[in-house]
């Protein structure tokens, strides 16, 4: 997980106002505060790094509320892809 954990914390980084090093992976995706413009960049960077594209609606859901889990759905997808 610790790449695709430093990829998606440095990326979040760039995009709020939420401090690297305070994020673990247990870390709330709605305390880092992001909003949908966010997820729309991430959405652009994960495909570019990735390969695949995320589904909203497992951010809207609350099926994702971390971000280990935020880390295994790139992951999980990765490996599928």
């Amino acid at each position: 997980m610790s790449t695709v954990f430093e990829f998606l914390t440095n990326e979040i980084g760039d995009l709020v106002d939420f401090d690297v090093a305070d994020m673990k992976p247990s870390t709330m995706l709605l305390e880092i505060g992001l909003d949908s413009l966010d997820y729309v960049s991430l959405q652009v960077s994960v495909k570019k790094a990735y390969g695949f594209e995320l589904n909203f609606d497992d951010f809207s859901s609350g099926k994702i509320k971390t971000l280990e889990e935020f880390c295994d759905y790139i992951e999980n997808r990765t490996v599928t892809a």
